[in-house]
């Protein structure tokens, strides 16, 4: 039997019926004998394989999939338990990876990731790294679990953005397919605030001693699709500076009033979700958008918004009935309960760091120290905020370089905004940096950039506020050769 004669008989159609027969009775019979999950593991292996299909064909596919990923977490995360979802997302990003460099590597080009935010982030992983040979360290496998939140993940997902999503249709994808998903969030919370949980959430809340923190005095601080309020009411505050910003901005009225009513949803959000914290994201997003816009007029409304915002809050009682305006007016007192509660867990915390300048360990603060290390200090103290984990786990000096990494990308952000030309980037690239600074401050409350899908959201942003310069400095470059030839022709020159 001939090679040919061989090929021509498996490509018959005879032999794929008969091959998928033969498959749909293993799949049977695999359920008769082991059960239900062997059964799913099996359904499985096509979907895994029109998957790799996919990525193989289009290598950006895996940033999108494990962005829709990051949004079903959360929900999986509260009815399945026990389940490695976060590995998920980076296997799919390693994959992507492969893919690049075994099938792609010459048609690709990898010089957009030689930058100095991939830079940054490659030192931090470093200093993450040489962690493992910190003595006060607990465990290498909590170690492990740690990482992937503060230095792991935003090592792939960063320089894959730079390589791949480098086009003015990969933005426009990106920031309608973030802003649909981000609606479903929002429709969701309001169906929660307005006809109140399904029976699995009340459960969850229950079950998992969440109910604490998310009915208070009788009212439900509402967390939609995300793992709970607080990090709802985050991604609806950063939601809310973007799409309010680009309302703002020169584009067509279609989009102007989309972006407007998207920004009214989340703005919504933001409130019921009665996360305190969340209002730093708009609120320093404003200054830093009045700061670049160099518009007298906006300016003076942006100023005036803040101010009459912050009277409202401060020095009014209005809407106090309101539980909604009663929490957020809570966070500009500076005798309130929890803010002092904090303040003092972070004296404690830097007696307990003294002598300890490289900190307690990567994994030796939260749920992952409870589960290794349970009976340490480090375990039991609640870190509030993403600044002070930092600072428990990886000490001063990991603590100041956290804080430079980021400020300093503030800072080239706010270079890269204050020169740009054209006024549509220059709209695009201010709305990602006001939110990605409104991130860094919520950060002080909450650990709002290790969370899914914010984390998402704030790292391809802050990657396309450089992939915008380059683009504004490519238009610039053709509009002064076109006024060149110009020129020439018309013998001016």
């Amino acid at each position: 039997m001939n090679d040919a004669y061989l090929s021509a008989k498996l490509a018959s159609p005879i032999f794929k019926y008969l091959l998928a027969a033969l498959f749909v009775t293993v799949v049977f019979l695999l359920f008769l004998l082991k059960g239900a999950m062997i059964l799913y593991i099996v359904l499985a292996i096509p979907a895994m394989a029109l998957f790799l299909f996919i990525l193989f064909q289009k290598p950006k596919f895996g940033i999108y999939s494990s962005l829709f990923i990051s949004f079903l977490i959360p929900t999986f995360s509260k009815f399945v338990y026990d389940l490695p979802y976060g590995l998920a997302i980076e296997t799919i990003l390693v994959l992507t990876y492969i893919v690049l460099f075994f099938k792609h590597f010459k048609e690709i080009n990898f010089t957009p990731a030689k930058n100095i935010v991939v830079l940054l982030m490659s030192i931090w992983m470093a200093y993450i790294v040489l962690q493992l040979a910190n003595p006060e360290a607990k465990s290498a496998m909590a170690w492990a679990y740690a990482m992937r939140g503060i230095a792991f993940f935003q090592l792939l997902l960063i320089p894959l953005v730079f390589i791949l999503l480098n086009t003015k249709r990969d933005l426009t994808q990106f920031v309608v397919f973030y802003f649909a998903l981000s609606i479903i969030g929002f429709l969701w919370a309001a169906k929660q605030h307005q006809l109140g949980l399904t029976t699995a959430e009340s459960q969850y809340l229950y079950n998992s001693g969440a109910a604490k923190t998310h009915i208070l005095f009788g009212k439900l601080r509402v967390f939609s699709i995300y793992f709970e309020a607080g990090t709802f009411g985050a991604a609806a505050g950063q939601v809310c500076i973007i799409s309010a910003l680009l309302y703002l901005g020169p584009f067509k009225r279609f989009y102007k009033y989309s972006f407007l009513l998207i920004a009214i949803f989340a703005f919504y959000g933001m409130m019921i979700s009665g996360t305190r914290g969340a209002l730093a994201i708009p609120a320093v997003g404003t200054i830093v958008y009045v700061i670049l816009i160099k518009n007298i007029k906006y300016i003076v409304v942006g100023l005036t918004i803040l101010a009459f915002g912050f009277v409202f809050l401060k020095f009014t009682t209005i809407g106090q009935s309101n539980y909604d305006i009663r929490r957020l007016r809570s966070a500009l007192d500076p005798k309130d309960a929890s803010l002092n509660v904090r303040l003092e867990n972070r004296e404690k915390l830097s007696e307990y760091l003294k002598g300890k300048p490289f900190g307690g360990g990567v994994g030796t603060v939260g749920f992952v120290g409870q589960e290794f290390s349970p009976n340490t200090w480090l375990a039991n103290f609640p870190p509030d905020g993403l600044y002070t984990r930092i600072r428990a786990e990886t000490g001063i000096v990991g603590y100041y370089l956290y804080l430079f990494i980021w400020f300093f990308i503030l800072y080239r952000g706010f270079r890269v905004c204050w020169n740009l030309k054209k006024p549509t980037y220059k709209s695009l690239a201010t709305a990602f940096l006001a939110s990605y600074a409104g991130v860094l401050v919520a950060n002080y409350g909450n650990s709002v950039m290790t969370q899914y899908p914010i984390n998402y959201a704030t790292f391809i942003t802050l990657a396309f506020i450089f992939i915008i310069k380059k683009w504004d400095n490519q238009a610039l470059h053709q509009a002064k050769d076109s006024s060149m030839k110009k020129k020439l022709l018309s013998g001016t020159y």
